[in-house]
């Protein structure tokens, strides 16, 4: 490293980064739309079903507290299949890998919901093992544009090996099938 590099480098070191103040109450009201619009979907799926008697769905808020956010109100569903009880339970917002998530519990078990990328298929995890390698040292910093991604509501596998699968009506109603039917 030339000298000049060097002082270029401590020049850089000497300016604070500022970095941009998180807005929590704005993701708390992005959160909460998403969870509006991921029953509403819901709500799509089993209208014919509740309008023809089959089924009830019923409304109701949860309390949740997140680091940052505080407590908040944050709505729930109930669905009762027959004498079966089936609750859609948001978790929270603040969460490694997605940007939500809403339990499913059933008497027969669990399905979670998350609210990740499109393009996401599953948790993938990566590491990098540092030594005695050299990069060279790079003349102009490298940027990247931001492009927005697409986030979509899933379903995740359960543990070793979490897959994500789009949300459709089919897969919500085999996923609500097995918490009932197991």
């Amino acid at each position: 490293m030339t000298k000049e590099e060097f002082e270029n480098f401590l020049e850089q070191k000497a300016r604070p980064e500022k970095a941009k103040p998180i807005d929590w109450e704005s993701q708390k009201g992005e959160w909460l739309q998403n969870l509006r619009s991921f029953y509403s979907t819901i709500d799509g799926y089993l209208a014919p079903y509740r309008e023809s008697g089959k089924l009830k769905v019923e409304s109701s808020s949860v309390r949740l507290t997140e680091e940052h956010i505080g407590t908040y109100e944050a709505e729930c569903r109930t669905v009762l299949v027959g004498s079966d009880k089936v609750t859609l339970v948001p978790v929270g917002t603040l969460l490694i890998g997605a940007r939500g998530r809403v339990d499913m519990n059933g008497p027969l078990g669990t399905v979670k919901f998350i609210f990740t990328g499109k393009n996401s298929n599953g948790i993938s995890i990566s590491w990098k093992i540092q030594g005695e390698e050299k990069q060279p040292a790079r003349k102009e910093p490298v940027t990247k544009e931001a492009v927005p991604e697409e986030f979509v509501w899933k379903i995740a596998t359960p543990p070793p090996k979490v897959r994500f699968i789009e949300l459709t009506p089919e897969t919500f109603f085999s996923a609500l099938t097995d918490v009932v039917n197991g």
